[in-house]
C-alpha cells in the first residue's frame, strides 16, 4: 500500500480549521430590529458575483479562475475536496481507490509505480441515462494526453499515469498504472469524467491505446496523426465549450445559458443520479432551481448590486468596501459577511527573461520598494498576512525562518548598483548597456482593467522606484487581453493571485522550466537544478526528506525573487440571509452555492 503522511495533513486541516473559525466574521443573524423586507423574498435562485467572464468551460482545455468556480458543479470527479474536512472524499466513487506499490517494466525500463483501483458508483448515469463507465475515465485521460489539445498546463500533472486495465466483467471496475510513486497520486488520478459518446462520436480517440499515448517516444508521430488532429480541433472548438447543448458532465446542473461578459447561468437537473445522495454529502446538494453567474468586472458596481439584492454572493470583496459593509447596518439585515483567511497568495511577477530583470539583485531591489505595512493597512485594512513564497503558512512544509524583504529603498539603491545600473546622465533614471546598447531602466507594470487595489500597489510601487532611479510605466488591458499577454510572456512586470489546495505542493505547473510554453511558468524562472528539485519533490514519498526539499526550494525562491511576494488574503465574503445553509469554506471560492437552501419565510413581508 502507498505510504502516506496522513498526521502532516490531519494536522495541516486541524490549524487550517482552527484559523477558519477565528477569522469568520458574521453570526447568521442580521443586525436590525424588527420585520426584514427583502425584494428576493421566496426567490430559490442563487446569483454569484464573477470579476471576469470565463474562457471555456471544459475543465480540460479551461484555464481560467472563474471557469472553474462554474464546472465544479457541471462536471463531477470521481472523488472531490470535502469543504468540511478538507480531505478528499468519494462522489461518483463507491469509495476511495485502493493503492499498492508494483513493479513494472515501463517503456523500456524497470520502474517503481502504483496500481491504483477504482469501481465507479452503479446509480451514476450521463444526463441521456447512459452509464458512466471507465471507458469514460480512459476517454477523458486520452483527451488530456492528446498532444494537440488544449490542456499543456495540466498535461504534466498527469504524465505519471501510463496505462488503465479495465475489468472484463464490470466495465465500472478498472486500475490504472503509474510509473512513479507520485504524492499526489489518488487526487489527481480522481479526475476526469467525459461521456465519450457525445465528446467522441466518431470514436476519434478508439484507435489510440492510453499506454501509446503515454509514450513520449511516439509524441512526434501522434502530432502528425490526422485523426488526433481532427479529433483535437473538435474537441478545443466553441462547441464543446459553451454550447449547452454539447457541455455535458454528470453533476447536478446544466449549463442553460452563457451570454458573454454578461452571466452564465445553471439549471437543475431533473432526475439527476445523485438525487438519492442530497442532504447526505455536500457535493451532492442541488437545492436552488438555478444559480446565475453575473460578470460583473467593476467591484464598485458590482458591491452596488449587492446592496440591491442583484447579486446574493460575492467573495473576495474589496477591503474598503468589506470594511464599509461591516457598519452598514441595512446591509446586514439582508446579508451575513465572513472574512476566512483564503488559501491564496497575491503577487508581482518579475519576468526573469527581459534584459532589465535578469539578474536577480534588480529583482530584489524591487522587492524593497513596496511599503508593505502601508498595503496591508490602508490598501487591505489589516485583511491580509504578508508571505514569503508559494506555500501557505499553514501548512507544516512552509519555511517560516525565510526572512520577509523589508521595505528599504536605501538598500534598493544598493543592489541596483551592483547590478550595474547607474544614472549616468543625471537625469534620474538608471541604465545600462546590454548587448551593446544603451538601455534606461523602463519597467511596464500590467495590471488588469479594473482593480482598483493593483493600481493602488503599482502607484506606489512607481513612486517609490522613481526615488531609486527606476522608471515604471502603468498599462491595464481587459483582464482575457491580459491574461493572454501575460501567457505570452509580453510583459515585464504583471500582478496576480495563485490559489492554493489543501495537498501536498507540486511546483511543476508554475516553476519548472517544462511549463515555460504552454503551463503556468509565466516569468520563465528556473534552472536545471531547481527542475531536478522540483521533480523530485513529485516523488518523495519521505515526509522527513520532502520536507527538507520544500525548504530549500522556498530559500531559493526567496534569493531568486522571481516574484515579489505580497500577501495571504482574507476572503471577505457576503452570502444572502434567505438562504438558511451558506455557510463559508477555506475551499475557493469559499461558498457552495449548490447547498444553500431556500428559507421561504425570510424577507416575506416585502410580499404584503
Amino acid at each position: 500500500m502507498l505510504k502516506t503522511s496522513k498526521l502532516s495533513k490531519l494536522l495541516f486541516f486541524a490549524a487550517m480549521a482552527s484559523l477558519f473559525f477565528a477569522c469568520t466574521g458574521g453570526s447568521g443573524k442580521g443586525s436590525s430590529d424588527g420585520p426584514v423586507i427583502s425584494k428576493k423574498a421566496g426567490k430559490n435562485e442563487v446569483y454569484v458575483h464573477l470579476s471576469s467572464d470565463l474562457d471555456k468551460i471544459n475543465p480540460i482545455t479551461s484555464t481560467s479562475a472563474n471557469a472553474s468556480l462554474v464546472e465544479r458543479f457541471l462536471f463531477y470527479n470521481l472523488l472531490e475536496s470535502d469543504p468540511n474536512t478538507l480531505g478528499l472524499t468519494n462522489v461518483v466513487a463507491v469509495a476511495r481507490p485502493t493503492i499498492e506499490a508494483i513493479e513494472r517494466e515501463v517503456f523500456g525500463e524497470m520502474v517503481n509505480g502504483l496500481a491504483i483501483s477504482y469501481e465507479i458508483r452503479p446509480e451514476a448515469t450521463w444526463d441521456d441515462g447512459t452509464p458512466i463507465t471507465a471507458y469514460d475515465y480512459e476517454f477523458a485521460l486520452k483527451v488530456i494526453k492528446n498532444p494537440k489539445v488544449d490542456c499543456e498546463s495540466l498535461r504534466p500533472y498527469l504524465e505519471f499515469i501510463f496505462d488503465i486495465e479495465i475489468d472484463e466483467n464490470n466495465p465500472k471496475k478498472f486500475t490504472i498504472f503509474t510509473k512513479d510513486q507520485y504524492i499526489l497520486s489518488e487526487s489527481v488520478s480522481s479526475g476526469y469524467l467525459y461521456p465519450k459518446h457525445i465528446y467522441d462520436p466518431e470514436g476519434l480517440m478508439d484507435k489510440f491505446s492510453l499506454n501509446e499515448l503515454s509514450n513520449p517516444a511516439n509524441f512526434g508521430e501522434l502530432s502528425g496523426d490526422l485523426d488526433i488532429i481532427k479529433f483535437a480541433e473538435q474537441f478545443n472548438s466553441e462547441k464543446y465549450s459553451r454550447n449547452p447543448e454539447f457541455v455535458v458532465g454528470c453533476g447536478p446542473y446544466r449549463l442553460k445559458e452563457w451570454t458573454t461578459g454578461q452571466r452564465v447561468v445553471l439549471e437543475k437537473k431533473a432526475d439527476w443520479w445523485g438525487e438519492p445522495f442530497v442532504g447526505v454529502e455536500t457535493r451532492f446538494d442541488n437545492y436552488p432551481d438555478k444559480i446565475v453567474y453575473e460578470i460583473i468586472v467593476d467591484n464598485t458596481t458590482a458591491v452596488t448590486a449587492m446592496k440591491d439584492e442583484s447579486i446574493d454572493v460575492m467573495h473576495y470583496i474589496p477591503s474598503k468596501d468589506y470594511v464599509d459593509l461591516k457598519e452598514n447596518e441595512d446591509f446586514k439585515a439582508l446579508f451575513n459577511l465572513h472574512e476566512p483567511i483564503a488559501p491564496s497568495y497575491s503577487y508581482i511577477g518579475l519576468n526573469n527573461k527581459s534584459p532589465k530583470l535578469e539578474d536577480k539583485k534588480v529583482r530584489q531591489a524591487l522587492s524593497m520598494a513596496l511599503d508593505y505595512e502601508t498595503i496591508k493597512k490602508v490598501i487591505s485594512y489589516d485583511l491580509a498576512e504578508r508571505t514569503v513564497g508559494p506555500v501557505h503558512p499553514n501548512k507544516p512544509h512552509y519555511n517560516k525562518d525565510i526572512p520577509l524583504y523589508p521595505y528599504d529603498l536605501n538598500q534598493a539603491k544598493t543592489l541596483l548598483d551592483e547590478s550595474g545600473w547607474l544614472d549616468n546622465d543625471g537625469n534620474g533614471v538608471r541604465e545600462k548597456e546590454v548587448d551593446g546598447k544603451v538601455i534606461e531602466l523602463n519597467l511596464e507594470f500590467l495590471l488588469p482593467a479594473g482593480s482598483e487595489s493593483a493600481e493602488n500597489i503599482a502607484l506606489m510601487l512607481k513612486n517609490n522606484m522613481a526615488k531609486v532611479g527606476v522608471n515604471i510605466d502603468i498599462v491595464q488591458k481587459e483582464w482575457t487581453v491580459f491574461l493572454e499577454t501575460v501567457k505570452a510572456h509580453e510583459f515585464e512586470m504583471s500582478t496576480m493571485s495563485w490559489m492554493m489546495g489543501p495537498d501536498l505542493d507540486d511546483f511543476k505547473q508554475i516553476w519548472h522550466t517544462d511549463s515555460y510554453n504552454g503551463g503556468s511558468n509565466y516569468v520563465g524562472f528556473g534552472n536545471a537544478y531547481t527542475d531536478e528539485l522540483i521533480d523530485k519533490i513529485r516523488y518523495e514519498l519521505d515526509e522527513e526528506k520532502r520536507t527538507a526539499m520544500y525548504l530549500e526550494f522556498q530559500e531559493i525562491l526567496h534569493e531568486e525573487a522571481p516574484y515579489i511576494f505580497m500577501f495571504t488574503p482574507k476572503n471577505k465574503m457576503a452570502f444572502h440571509r434567505r438562504f438558511d445553509n451558506a455557510k463559508p469554506y477555506l475551499l475557493r471560492p469559499g461558498h457552495f452555492e449548490n447547498e444553500f437552501k431556500l428559507n421561504p419565510t425570510f424577507g416575506a413581508a416585502a410580499a404584503q
